[in-house]
């Protein structure tokens, strides 16, 4: 008797193993395989709301150190560490050489995702040249600190441009007069100064003028275009106000247009105030940058420049706007 049950439960457990086995096959065809996707990248903000009398400027120190992407990403950090807890709202991004600039955006992207910190409103321009050789990017910070630092805020002064033809004598200096004279056109505590000029041939020279000049702000040197026929220079510049009610600020990113006739301009002019109408602000303040002097005629004062983020662009705006009441 006991035989012949051992010999059932052997039959038992061979003819049920087959069945077993196939039904744990069955059930790991029927898990679907975990796909990897990559994270979309949140895109910057078109414009950040901020408050004048807490706002802090920065520049990146410039690097040789790796490609555009290792610079870039040095640039930030070396941003961040020296906002101090500030949270940084814009960015302005100079691309020397031929550069994806288009990439310096996913990487801010990434970086502030990766620091769970807000993203701050972007532009990125395309220039001649860094006053280092084979630095490849430069970035401008705009911060909002924790506790006021400018108590009647802060205004923005119109870029002073000086062009004058260049005597071929072979003088490394000759860019540095002009320079100073565009400086001299900025008045006030100023905070920020940018400065772009035709050549780089002698920078410490120039970069100590700009030092001399306003020796507390954060200074930005950069050849506007790889080759230009006459000697330029066109410093802008953000000073602490010393007079009247401080102010609530929008402050935008860059809005590229395609084109050089009226349409285009008029497509991206509107645009830009429709977002500050978005944002309850008016316009007080806009920047302009273009690939040909042609657009001047129609967009009036503008930085001539390489390139303003895309290859098929031809002009880009950006504005700072008044928060209303």
């Amino acid at each position: 008797m006991a035989f012949a049950l051992k010999l059932t439960l052997i039959l038992i457990f061979f003819c049920t193993s087959p069945l077993l086995a196939q039904k744990k096959k069955n059930k790991k065809k029927d898990i679907e395989p975990i796909t990897q996707t990559l994270e979309v990248l949140p895109d910057p903000p078109p414009a950040v709301k901020v408050e004048s009398t807490r706002l802090v400027f920065f520049t990146s120190p410039l690097t040789t150190k790796g490609l555009l992407s290792q610079q870039s990403k040095d640039a930030l950090n070396a941003l961040r560490r020296q906002a101090h807890g500030a949270v940084i709202v814009k960015l302005r991004a100079f691309v020397a050489g031929r550069g994806d600039a288009r990439r310096v955006s996913a990487i801010v992207s990434e970086q502030f995702t990766e620091w769970h910190l807000p993203l701050p409103a972007l532009t990125i321009l395309q220039i001649g040249a860094l006053p280092l050789e084979g630095a490849q990017v430069q970035i401008e910070a705009i911060a909002e600190d924790r506790k006021p630092v400018n108590p009647n805020g802060v205004a923005w002064l119109p870029a002073t441009q000086i062009t004058k033809p260049l005597a071929e004598s072979g003088d490394v200096n000759a860019v540095q007069p002009i320079l100073e004279e565009s400086m001299n056109g900025l008045k006030g505590e100023v905070l920020a100064v940018t400065c772009y000029v035709s050549n780089l041939d002698n920078p410490a020279n120039l970069e100590r003028a700009m030092a001399a000049k306003f020796p507390s702000a954060a200074r930005t040197l950069l050849q506007a275009q790889r080759a230009t026929g006459s000697g330029l220079a066109r410093c802008e510049a953000a000073t602490r106000r010393t007079i009247g009610d401080p102010d609530r600020l929008v402050l935008t990113g860059s809005i590229i247009g395609f084109g050089t006739d009226e349409p285009a301009i008029q497509l991206v002019q509107g645009r830009l105030i429709k977002l500050l109408e978005s944002s309850n602000a008016t316009l007080i303040e806009r920047k302009g940058y273009g690939v040909s002097r042609s657009l001047e005629n129609r967009l009036g004062s503008i930085a001539v420049i390489e390139g303003v983020g895309s290859n098929e662009a031809t002009f880009a705006l950006e504005a700072i706007g008044l928060l209303k009441n």
